[in-house]
């Protein structure tokens, strides 16, 4: 079990609070905010029982200080969040995109030193972000910390679905990039009795002719490729409809387009009218499933790191923080 953030533990603290600050945002604004919903219950803690919070986490991946990866829109999304909420002046502050730094994703302690100078304890709430940085694996070697309560549910949630997963256990994997979810659609044909592979990655694996187990079936797409084929939707519909279990991450077509996003649609569907448990997790994932979201057994903010963590049982940082 991972320590979850306590009044106790920030109680008159000044807290760095790491928060998952990676969403979609579209002429300046935040479109899908589902990651910054999910730090919220972690935030009002810290806000009612520390001295002050300082806010902090990653946008995009901008090559140096790109300004279209301000935060600008996240801190304009916080105002208007608690703009009825009385708050002491110093009390909440939002520092810029922890990646305009390039000691960030260089994992530099200098840098990460810089973080910590600014707070008492460290709280981690950004499950999404798993990958070693600056202000994920190794501000927490520099402070007390804990894990925020989101990310504490996500962690446990999910080990729990691993040691013990209901059977028929299926996953379905979509996406484009295969450097993102290959690795970890090998790694869950172990574990579980089918994967389901569609969107983009279908074609990319099979043009970089890589391994497809025999319990791994890639879809056939539709003639413009932004979706999957009738039969191959049927097919995943049979299977859910046959299946205990369902873990899924990445939307199946091109979501962001009415001929994409069809099939991705009737798959959530299938799901929840056939009643299996089911896990989904992924920014674009909950972005192309918002209406559905309250209809699924549990939603993780990241697909990545709920992947990562069903095939190998631990995450970087989750080690930091036992």
């Amino acid at each position: 079990m991972l320590p979850a953030v306590t009044p106790q533990f920030v109680k008159n603290k000044k807290v760095l609070l790491r928060l998952d600050l990676d969403v979609p945002i579209e002429n300046g604004r935040v479109v899908d905010d589902f990651r910054l919903h999910a730090g919220l219950e972690t935030l009002d803690l810290c806000l009612i029982h520390a001295a002050s919070v300082v806010i902090f986490g990653h946008l995009g991946r901008p090559d140096g200080k790109d300004p279209n990866f301000s935060v600008k829109p996240i801190v304009e999304w916080f105002e208007k969040t608690f703009a009825h909420v009385d708050l002491p002046e110093g009390k909440l502050h939002i520092l810029e995109n922890t990646r305009f730094e390039k000691g960030e994703e260089d994992c530099d302690l200098e840098y990460a030193k810089q973080l910590a100078s600014l707070g008492d304890v460290y709280i981690n709430e950004a499950f999404a972000a798993y990958h070693p940085a600056s202000s994920t694996t190794v501000v927490p070697t520099l402070l007390a910390h804990a894990a925020g309560l989101n990310f504490a549910k996500e962690v446990t949630t999910i080990l729990e679905l691993r040691s013990n997963p209901k059977k028929p256990q299926i996953a379905i994997i979509g996406g484009a990039k295969v450097e993102d979810k290959y690795e970890s659609a090998i790694a869950l044909s172990k574990i579980c009795d089918l994967v389901l592979v569609g969107g983009l990655l279908v074609k990319n694996i099979k043009e970089q002719g890589l391994e497809v187990p025999k319990n791994m079936i890639l879809a056939t797409l539709n003639h413009s490729g932004l979706d999957l084929s009738e039969s191959s939707a049927e097919t995943f519909i049979d299977m859910i409809a046959h299946s205990k279990q369902v873990i899924w991450a990445g939307p199946v077509g091109k979501y962001e387009v009415e001929e994409g996003a069809k099939f991705t649609r009737k798959i959530a569907e299938a799901i929840i009218n056939s009643k299996v448990n089911s896990i989904i997790g992924g920014g674009d994932t909950t972005a192309a499933l918002g209406e559905y979201l309250d209809k699924f057994s549990f939603v993780s903010t990241g697909g990545g790191a709920m992947l990562e963590l069903l095939s190998k049982g631990t995450l970087p940082t989750v080690e930091v923080l036992k």
